[in-house]
């Protein structure tokens, strides 16, 4: 009878191991993180398609609406500033809104350059027949994290945006009904 000798490398589990499971829990978590980021594109596409059905406008051009409708007299510079897009973005859509007769613009005050934005009872209507939240899903759900959980949910983004080399993307000021 041989007598056969066995050496242990590690404590007593087989070499590699401890590897393989972080591996396997890590893999495990970006398929979660995956599986998330679908649900949540899912959800504001379905609610973007909501908002086309019943009012007849974008997603973006809701927003920009409801902004309107919530700030009577609002400068397409403050659109812009409050919908975290372009100027030019902002001003495309006030005249998608104009030519629909949702938002009127006016010269009201002695400075005859400066253009202000009022909805019209169209406007309105289109608002009341709207799906809530005006702003879209996930504006609505940001804005009501606490400053904390931004911080971490914006550091984490960010890591992401920065492996995918983004970092200068157009995208970050473009509505996402119009991405």
């Amino acid at each position: 009878m041989s007598r056969i000798s066995t050496r242990v490398s590690g404590p007593t589990d087989p070499v590699g191991t401890d590897d393989s499971v972080q591996a396997s829990e890590s893999s495990a978590a970006a398929i979660e993180a995956l599986q998330n980021f679908r649900i949540i594109f899912r959800s504001v596409r379905r609610h973007f398609h909501e908002v086309e059905e019943r009012c007849g406008i974008s997603g973006s051009q809701l927003w920009a609406l409801s902004v309107v409708a919530g700030s009577p007299g609002i400068r397409v510079k403050d659109l812009a500033r409050s919908m975290a897009v372009q100027q030019s973005t902002a001003s495309n859509l006030v005249e998608q809104l104009s030519r629909q007769g949702l938002v009127r613009r006016a010269r009201e005050n002695a400075d005859q350059r400066i253009v202000q934005l009022y909805p019209t009872r169209a406007g309105q209507e289109a608002i009341d027949r709207a799906p809530k939240p005006l702003t879209g899903l996930l504006p609505d759900v940001l804005s009501r994290l606490d400053s904390r959980r931004l911080a971490t949910l914006n550091r984490l983004l960010q890591e992401i945006v920065q492996s995918m080399r983004l970092e200068d993307s157009p995208a970050r000021h473009t509505p996402l009904a119009d991405l």
